[in-house]
C-alpha cells in the first residue's frame, strides 16, 4: 500500500507536464471500463507508450477504474446494446463486422462496445478536470502539504526513503 501512495506522490510531483499525467488517467479509465483482453486495450497501450505518459500513474490508477467498471457492467451493457441495435447505424455494424479489424474488436459484444463507447466519453470528459487538479494540487496544495506537521515526520521516516529513491 505504502509503495502505492509512494509511487502515486512521485507521479505528482514529477517534471512531467500536467498534461501527461491527466493523460494517463484518461487512459486508465478506458482500459479499467472495457474487458482487458481487448483489441482496443493493446492499441490504448500503444498509445501510452507513443505518447510517453506516466505509466505509474496509469497502472495505479488502472484498478480504481476496472472496480468501478465491474460495478456499472449492467449500465454498459445497456448502452452498448442501444447503440448496436440503432437502425441508422446496422448497415455500418454489419460491413464494419464483415472486416478482419471488426471480428477482432469484439464490439460485436454489448458489454464491449457500451464500455468503450462509456469510457471514451468519460476519459474525454476527465481529462480537463484531471489537468486542472494537477495543477492546482502543484500549485497550491504542495506547499502546503509540506507545512504539515505529519509531512516533516514522515519526511523523517523509512516511506520518504521511499518516496525519494
Amino acid at each position: 500500500m505504502l509503495t502505492i501512495l509512494v509511487k502515486l506522490l512521485k507521479a505528482l510531483n514529477s517534471e512531467q507536464s500536467p498534461g501527461q499525467l491527466a493523460f494517463a488517467v484518461s487512459l486508465a479509465i478506458i482500459l479499467g471500463f472495457t474487458p482487458l483482453l481487448s483489441l482496443h486495450n493493446l492499441i490504448i497501450l500503444l498509445v501510452a507508450l507513443w505518447f510517453r505518459v506516466n505509466l505509474s500513474l496509469l497502472i495505479v490508477s488502472y484498478p480504481l477504474f476496472a472496480l468501478s467498471g465491474y460495478l456499472l457492467s449492467p449500465f454498459f451493457e445497456s448502452v452498448g446494446l442501444n447503440i448496436l441495435q440503432m437502425p441508422s447505424l446496422l448497415p455500418f455494424w454489419e460491413s464494419f463486422f464483415n472486416t478482419l479489424f471488426g471480428r477482432w474488436s469484439n464490439f460485436y459484444y454489448s458489454g464491449v462496445m457500451g464500455s468503450f463507447v462509456v469510457g471514451l466519453v468519460t476519459a474525454i470528459i476527465v481529462f480537463p478536470l484531471a489537468k486542472f487538479a494537477i495543477v492546482a494540487y502543484r500549485e497550491k496544495w504542495l506547499q502546503r502539504f509540506n507545512q504539515f506537521k505529519i509531512m516533516k515526520m514522515l519526511k523523517a521516516s523509512k516511506f520518504w526513503q521511499l518516496y525519494s529513491e
